[in-house]
């Protein structure tokens, strides 16, 4: 009975000492990434599904991987085809696929095989006799080692600034010593799906090599890419401009105070307006040549409307019907 309490004390202990990193893992905006065909440097043109099957087995690991949300690549026909449903009407509207809501991809991966293949040893071939019970006998006997090696290098580029990310290359290298595979018989299609190809020594060298990759790829902290941060600070940047306007207090019922800024102006729940009392600057004529604004509030909004919001203030300054609104981290004299 003490242990069970006691493994049941840990656990909660342990959940809240994790909480904090865990929050902050949620947060965190995780990036996407495509997975381009892998080519093929110097290696024989006979399998022209290497590519796309090798592409194929990297995709399956790296889909597994939290630092990337990996984006479909090598099945993008079969993808326009179930849109292309929609678009002859066969699919209801309702629940087609409409062209323009694929995501981007914030980086690529690319690789290139520049290894791909067997080298066989043969260790006493040349006429060594075979004993035989009768003595030595006209037949001889021979030693085959086969070694196998796939070397594939990779790389991450971000796809706005076609940079290759900093730490994000490398060369992964497998080796294998065992029976090769015979491409003379393949019988065509991707590697992944070929249990042959799987099973032999050259399979398992590339399976070698990928583990690696991957081990590589899953260190890597890499934030949104230059595609992402682009569009953000365009947000950003189109949200300030809309956001750069006066309003005006347009009711005070008690502690509550109705301003003309809403959700058309930018504005959302949690924003910090303040309030400004406004001085008219006139000449000895009575003409208004200038207009201040003294600070006499500072409100956070906790209803949004369209065109008004409301926040709440418990302060001792008076706020009067016509004051002047703004966002609190907008500057008052260069508000339109």
């Amino acid at each position: 009975m003490k242990m069970v309490v006691y493994s049941g004390y840990t656990s909660l202990l342990l959940a809240l000492a994790l909480a904090p990193f865990q929050g902050q893992a949620a947060d965190k905006k995780v990036p996407t990434i495509s997975v381009a065909k892998t080519e093929a440097s110097g290696v024989a043109s006979w399998q022209p599904a290497m590519g796309e099957g090798l592409a194929q087995m990297i995709i399956t690991e790296m889909a597994n991987l939290p630092n990337f949300k990996v984006l479909e690549s090598v099945a993008l026909d079969d993808l326009r085809a179930e849109r292309a449903l929609g678009e002859s009407g066969e699919v209801a509207q309702s629940e087609s696929v409409k062209k323009g809501q694929w995501k981007g991809a914030d980086y690529t991966f690319k690789s290139t095989v520049t290894r791909f293949g067997s080298k066989e040893q043969n260790i006493g071939g040349g006429g060594v006799p075979v004993p035989t019970p009768f003595g030595i006998g006209g037949g001889h006997f021979g030693v085959h080692k086969t070694e196998n090696e796939v070397q594939i290098d990779w790389r991450i580029i971000d796809n706005a600034s076609r940079e290759i990310v900093q730490g994000a290359t490398g060369r992964a290298v497998g080796v294998e010593k065992g029976t090769g595979f015979n491409f003379g018989t393949w019988g065509g299609g991707g590697f992944s799906n070929n249990r042959e190809f799987m099973d032999s020594a050259l399979g398992k060298a590339t399976m070698k090599a990928l583990a690696q990759i991957i081990d590589k790829v899953k260190t890597l902290d890499i934030g949104p890419g230059s595609r992402t941060l682009n569009n953000e600070s365009q947000a950003a940047q189109s949200a300030a401009a809309l956001r750069n306007v006066k309003g005006v207090v347009k009711l005070v019922d008690g502690t509550e105070i109705w301003v003309s800024l809403g959700a058309n102006s930018g504005f959302a729940k949690g924003d910090k307006i303040k309030i400004y009392q406004p001085i008219e600057k006139k000449n000895k004529k009575g003409e208004v040549v200038a207009t201040t604004y003294e600070p006499v509030a500072e409100i956070i909004l906790t209803k949004v409307q369209k065109d008004k919001s409301m926040g709440t203030y418990t302060g001792s300054s008076k706020i009067a019907e016509d004051f002047v609104a703004a966002d609190a981290a907008v500057d008052i004299e260069n508000a339109q």
